[in-house]
């Protein structure tokens, strides 16, 4: 169910905030969120929950658990107690789950404290951290991480107070307030992002910052950067522009290491990137993550089970409307759209899980990242040959716009529980002369490789296949990783080593090349003992793989430039 959440938003000096809902007090649960402090240094977040129990003197209360590919979140919880009359904690039948037994309808109050569950700060690690983060000096906190709730469904009618924050403090969150005209959920709490501490609070308009750490950038490029991002979203699927929050949390890594991801939430987003991301990679980022404000949210439901198996549609559509979008509203050059085409291309063809049937999709997503990649590279490459045949049978009149467009006005009128994304997309592809079933067999289900027609944008780009050397950069990238940076897993055989790689040199910085690419040479900057080098050569792996390639045609004049971007982008 889609539910509209409005952003919060204070910066609190030892006050309290407070959402409320407008329902009987017995039918509500009421949530605390307060710091716990070790003199001036930040600790742990205390939780209390307030609820009536059920009227048989049982009630189940479930526990944060797995979300994001992180388990067991419930380890984060400490010293946790009930009170009420009669009110006793039993265990479950699982570890995040525990039944409260009390007296008929007694009113039941759950405290715990959220600690961290590892030392220092966020570094990278190959993923997004989802779990609690709780420094000496601010928080960063997801819904599903920390909330445990009684159970109940999700939309029950819940507040939200915050109370007891130091001096000078700022706090940001998406979790909807008093005065906004709409209740708050139960479902609200858990999708939710709250940060608070020294983060820096910034307002353009309905879009709210909330950022921390040193960055290339400043904090107003970052807005400016992202509010005509929104307004093109907005401006297409023909949505009043609401209030909006981006959370902005910088993770440490080696200087040779890029790492940027986030996680949409229902009217917020939370950004996780090393502070070294580049231009280009912050800008897709950032419209994909806004982008989920729609995809799929406001188009249908995912799956209940094993949800990971329309990501090719959630992700890979988010991916096509991202890079669709940005060239549409001038925010990207057609050189920049096409060669972020060709990052997929290139990295789907180079996928040692390339033909990986979506069963595996669904058991591996969070265990392999070249299998977390697929669905996004799938579904892309398949909404852009879907977008070409839409238009080649209607003649120009209809494109996959149309149909998104239309999926949202169905999923708006329709009453009940939402039908399925997919299933809806594949209805409404059909409604205009395209039938899907055998793409979705053949390239989803069964994992059979997506190519391109030459053809796809015609004049003004060609699209090339070519047989080249996979990529391999001669040593175990994540085991050097994982050993600070120090060479291991070295290929005696391979070009690094022919050019003077050995294990246990020190890569201090990659300093140029291209992952993925095996025809850019690559170079890194390397501590030999005590002596710096500089070590290039092409990865180039022994094995060959066939990979597609768009290209744009040499001195394009200025019509031909607008031409070709119109038709990229589907304006």
């Amino acid at each position: 169910m889609a539910l509209a959440v409005l952003l919060v938003l204070a910066a609190l000096a030892g006050g309290s905030f407070a959402a409320s809902a407008h329902a009987a007090s017995t039918d509500v649960v009421h949530y605390t969120l307060s710091p716990v402090l070790a003199g001036d240094s930040l600790s742990a977040m205390a939780v209390e929950i307030r609820f009536t129990g059920d009227e048989d003197g049982e009630t189940a209360l479930e526990l944060p658990n797995h979300w994001g590919g992180k388990t067991a979140l419930y380890e984060g919880l400490r010293d946790l107690v009930v009170s009420g009359e009669g009110a006793t904690l039993v265990a479950g039948s699982a570890p995040e789950r525990r039944t409260i037994r009390h007296a008929p309808r007694s009113a039941l109050t759950v405290r715990y404290r959220i600690v961290q569950l590892w030392a220092g700060e966020p570094v990278v690690t190959g993923g997004n951290e989802y779990r609690p983060v709780i420094q000496p000096g601010y928080f960063h906190l997801i819904g599903e991480a920390v909330f445990a709730h009684p159970g109940r469904a999700m939309v029950t009618p819940a507040t939200f107070a915050w109370s007891d924050a130091p001096r000078g403090w700022s706090f940001a969150s998406d979790i909807e307030h008093a005065g906004s005209g709409k209740p708050m959920l139960l479902g609200d709490l858990m999708e939710s992002i709250t940060v608070g501490g020294d983060f820096r609070v910034a307002q353009r308009g309905r879009l709210r910052v909330a950022i921390r750490g040193s960055w290339s950038f400043t904090d107003r490029d970052f807005i400016e950067r992202l509010e005509p991002i929104l307004r093109s979203h907005h401006r297409f699927w023909g949505d009043p522009e609401q209030p909006f929050l981006v959370t902005v949390l910088p993770i440490r890594g080696d200087e040779s290491m890029r790492s940027t991801g986030g996680t949409g939430r229902q009217d917020a987003f939370a950004f996780f990137s090393t502070p070294n991301v580049e231009e280009a990679t912050l800008t897709r980022t950032l419209a994909h993550e806004h982008l989920h404000t729609w995809i799929p949210r406001r188009l249908g439901s995912m799956p209940e089970k094993d949800e990971a198996s329309d990501y090719w549609f959630s992700e890979g559509f988010t991916d096509f409307y991202t890079l669709r979008l940005l060239l549409r509203d001038g925010v990207w050059t057609l050189e920049q759209f096409t060669e972020a085409a060709n990052d997929v291309l290139r990295a789907y063809a180079t996928s040692t899980s390339r033909t990986a049937p979506n069963a595996r999709v669904v058991s591996d997503f969070w265990k392999d990242p070249d299998v977390r990649q697929l669905p996004y590279q799938r579904g892309f490459l398949l909404a852009m040959q879907w977008d070409q045949r839409l238009r080649e049978i209607s003649k120009g009149a209809r494109d996959l716009d149309d149909v998104m467009l239309a999926m949202k006005v169905a999923a708006r009128t329709t009453s009940g529980r939402a039908s399925l994304a997919t299933t809806r997309l594949r209805e409404h592809l059909a409604r205009a002369g395209l039938d899907i079933s055998s793409d979705l067999t053949r390239h989803i289900e069964n994992g059979e490789p997506i190519l391109w027609p030459g053809d796809l944008f015609g004049a003004g780009a060609s699209l090339t296949t070519a047989d080249v050397p996979v990529f391999d950069r001669g040593f175990d990238a994540a085991k050097t990783g994982a050993n600070g940076n120090v060479v291991a897993g070295l290929d005696p055989a391979s070009p690094a080593y022919g050019a003077g790689l050995r294990e246990g040199m020190r890569i201090l910085k990659r300093e140029s090349g291209k992952t993925g690419d095996s025809r850019v040479p690559i170079r890194y900057r390397v501590l030999d003992g005590e002596t710096e080098r500089v070590i290039e050569f092409r990865p180039e792996g022994r094995e060959r793989i066939t990979i597609q390639e768009l290209k744009l045609a040499p001195e394009l004049v200025a019509t031909d430039r607008q031409a070709l971007a119109s038709r990229m982008s589907g304006r």
